[in-house]
Order: C-alpha cells, then sequence, then structure tokens
C-alpha cells in the first residue's frame, strides 16, 4: 500500500469517527482540487486555488482532505506551470497552510495532527525538496517568500529528514545562502531557517561556513545596527553560535579569515551607555555567549581544543575585549544586572590559567576622573554584593 492510500485509511478513520461536517469539507476539498487539475479556464483554476488556501488554512479536516489527495496537484504546478505565477503562488501559500497547525480550541479535536502528517508525507521525497530549492531562484519575491516558509515548517516538523535532503542536494546549502543577500524579508526567512538547520548537523554547519557564512552575518549586523539593532541581530549571532559551539575547525576559521574585529564591535556600547533595550540586553547576552563559546575553544573531542583555546584567550585580549568586558561588566551602572554578571564571568574566564591575560587586567585603570584599579573596582563590587552572579 502507497503511501497516499494509507494516508486516505487515516482521513477515512477520522472523518469515520466525526460529525457529517468532515466529510462535506472531504468533498469540498476534492472538487477544488479538480476544478484546480481539470478546469478549462485560468480564472477558475485560480479562484479554486484561492478557495482552497482558504479553507485549508482555517479547517482541520481539510487539511487532512488535502493531505489525502492534494500533495500531486499541488506538486504538479511547480513543477509543470512555472510560467503561471499566480498559480505557483497560491500552490505554495497553499501547502504552507496545510503544514501550519491550526489552533485546536477553533476546530476539532483530532487526536492525530494534520499539519505534522503532511509535512511527513511531503517530506519523504528527496525530489520535492530539490524542486522547492529550484523555487529560490525564481524572480517573483512572493515565490521566494513562501518557498522559504514553506522549508522552514519541513524542517520544524521533520528536522532530520530536511537536512538530509539538502546535503544530498548539488547546491542545496547554496541557494538558502545566497537569500541572505536578497530583499529583507526574505534575507529574514532565510536567516531563520539557516538557524535551525544548523543547530545540530556539524556537516551543514561547516558547508555554512565555507559558503561564506561569516562575512554575511557580520555584514547584516552592522546593517541592522549592531547590539542597538533589533531581531534580526539576535538571529545573526544566534546563527553564529550554532556554527562554532562545540566546533574548533570554524573557530579557527574565522579567527583566520576576517578576524575578531567584526565581533568586537558588537560588544563596543554607543551613544548613551545608560540606555538598555529588552532586546539590546537579549543582543549582548548572545553576543557574550559567543564570546564564552571562543573562550572555551570548541568541544572537548577536539584535539586541538586546548591550543586553540589558548590562541582564543589570547587574540581576544589582543583585540581589547577585556575593555568592553569592564565596560559592561563595572563601568555601566546602568547595564542590565544579567549583562554585568555574564560580562564578569568572561573576565574570570579569560584570565583563568592565562598570566599574561592575568597581567593584561591587573595594568587596567577605570574611571574619568581619579582613577583606580579595575581589580579593584571588581574586588568592590564582590564585596557590596549580596548574591552571587
Amino acid at each position: 500500500m502507497d503511501l497516499v492510500s494509507g494516508y486516505k485509511g487515516v482521513v477515512g478513520l477520522v472523518f469515520g469517527n466525526e460529525k457529517s461536517g468532515s466529510s462535506n469539507e472531504d468533498s469540498y476539498v476534492e472538487r477544488l482540487l479538480d476544478c484546480i487539475s481539470n478546469g478549462k479556464l485560468s480564472e477558475d483554476r485560480r479562484t479554486a486555488m484561492f478557495e482552497l488556501q482558504s479553507v485549508v488554512a482555517e479547517s482541520s479536516n481539510a487539511q487532512l482532505a488535502f493531505g489525502a489527495m492534494g500533495f500531486p496537484v499541488m506538486m504538479g504546478i511547480l513543477k509543470e506551470e512555472r510560467d503561471d505565477v499566480e498559480m505557483v503562488r497560491g500552490a505554495l501559500e497553499t501547502l504552507v497552510s496545510a503544514l501550519t497547525p491550526i489552533d485546536h480550541a477553533k476546530g476539532p479535536k483530532n487526536e492525530i495532527q494534520p499539519a505534522l502528517m503532511n509535512a511527513d508525507l511531503l517530506s519523504r521525497e528527496a525530489d520535492n525538496i530539490s524542486l522547492l530549492l529550484s523555487l529560490l531562484s525564481e524572480e517573483d519575491f512572493y515565490v521566494r517568500y513562501y518557498t522559504l516558509q514553506l522549508l522552514t515548517a519541513l524542517l520544524t516538523n521533520s528536522p532530520n529528514r530536511l537536512q538530509e535532503a539538502i546535503l544530498t542536494i548539488p547546491r542545496g546549502i547554496t541557494r538558502l545562502m545566497d537569500m541572505l543577500m536578497d530583499r529583507e524579508v526574505i534575507r529574514n526567512e532565510a536567516l531563520l531557517l539557516l538557524t535551525y538547520l544548523t543547530r545540530e548537523a556539524e556537516e551543514i554547519q561547516k558547508i555554512v561556513v565555507f559558503e561564506g557564512a561569516f562575512e554575511k552575518i557580520f555584514s547584516i549586523i552592522k546593517e541592522e545596527g549592531g547590539s542597538d539593532g533589533g531581531v534580526v541581530v539576535q538571529d545573526c549571532i544566534e546563527l553564529l553560535n550554532n556554527l562554532i559551539r562545540k566546533n574548533g575547525s570554524n573557530q579557527v576559521l574565522l579567527r583566520e579569515t576576517i578576524g575578531f574585529d567584526p565581533f568586537m564591535s558588537i560588544l563596543k556600547l554607543r551613544g548613551s551607555t545608560y540606555s538598555f533595550t529588552q532586546q539590546k540586553t537579549i543582543n549582548l547576552l548572545s553576543a557574550l555567549e559567543t564570546l564564552n563559546l571562543l573562550i572555551m575553544g570548541g568541544s572537548e573531542a577536539d584535539h586541538g581544543k586546548d591550543a586553540n583555546m589558548l590562541t582564543n584567550r589570547t587574540t581576544l585580549v589582543q583585540k581589547k575585549v577585556l575593555d568592553h568586558l569592564l565596560m559592561l561588566g563595572v563601568e555601566s551602572q546602568w547595564a542590565p544586572v544579567a549583562v554585568r554578571c555574564v560580562a564578569l564571568r568572561c573576565i574570570g574566564n579569560l584570565i583563568a590559567g592565562h598570566p599574561k591575560n592575568l597581567d593584561a587586567l591587573a595594568s587596567k585603570f577605570l574611571g574619568e576622573g581619579p582613577q583606580e584599579p579595575a581589580l579593584n573596582s571588581i574586588l568592590r563590587i564582590i564585596l557590596r554584593t549580596s548574591k552571587k552572579c
């Protein structure tokens, strides 16, 4: 028994346990799909596509019915009707709706999750993923946008399968990386997708770095205003952290290609040092996590971990990271407690077992008027703080 036939059996079981309204929706979805497939007039087909997208977006039963019979029709449009941009847009938007969970409070409480089943069905064929990636080369903005949304929905529901499929498709990662240089809305969707893709997949992490991820990430961060930027900066730093977490070779590439200077600019406070929005706080905490990842030097399994850790710590201090950390942890009285604590912890990690870095910290003086040694300032903070950071 093939997958779609089995899916129809599940749908029939669910519909059989519910009221007649579900079978009416089943028939309605079938009629719309028939019109899309066999309609003679383009306007009729487009109207049917619009109605199908609407009903699938609002009804779990319609999602189930669509999963049983709709995928071959939609994929056929994406493959054979590329010149009809409206139909391609409609097919993609319908697929996104079919993979988007519906609030159960608004509909029947089925024991199965139609959106999850639909994602599983669509992702089982590697050819489907290849077809979707090819759509990223289309000129139409909405075609690229809906395609990225669809890939993100697939990744959310079937991460391992999508990761495996993308690795087997020539230039699959390259096409996604190209989207980072696209218009802002598409760039942001691609950024989220790459963040999901790189969380655990080490092979994908390596390819993404090879495709120039570091340069693109820091270019976007700079364009968005550094730590003063919005959630896009947070997403960029999360992607960066995915690429260097437990990955010493990527840390070496970062250090020896573009260097740490672009990263230092994120930690540098601009304008009024007392202005810390919630988003700026999140961005700084994310950047401090990046710093700690570099300080730790990679995975325990990496043979060169100790050497990489030592080189990272030495280079970071040479790049004046202590000045930024002292500003965040000691001098900026308006910095949120969480930021100050993490900054001080980073200072401790930088000097632990590193005499030269300790000497560098000991040589620092703080204050605009009468200055005092940085170590004295840190000691005063420790003595007047009742809670452990």
